[in-house]
């Protein structure tokens, strides 16, 4: 099963919550072994979570972005200020 429930940082509820995704996300990609970013489809299959969430977390965290064609949006890239 895929966990598509992520919740709204305003939100209160318990759960996984968008900008707590994004953090995970940036430290997984950041300590990853290798000169090559991570693709948003690992980061999704790591977190168990869709391709859309992920790329929603990854442009909403501060120091992260996408990189690559938004068209293959399996194919984009993570990546990290100051990269």
């Amino acid at each position: 099963m895929t966990y598509t429930d992520v919740l709204e940082d305003d939100d209160n509820d318990p759960g996984i919550h968008i900008g707590q995704l994004g953090a995970a996300i940036a430290a997984w990609s950041w300590m990853q072994d290798g000169e090559t970013p991570q693709t948003v489809a690992a980061a999704a299959a790591t977190f168990n979570t869709t391709i859309e969430i992920v790329r929603r977390a990854v442009e909403e965290h501060p120091w992260t972005f996408l990189c690559g064609p938004s068209d293959n949006r399996a194919a984009q890239t993570i990546e990290h200020d100051g990269e």
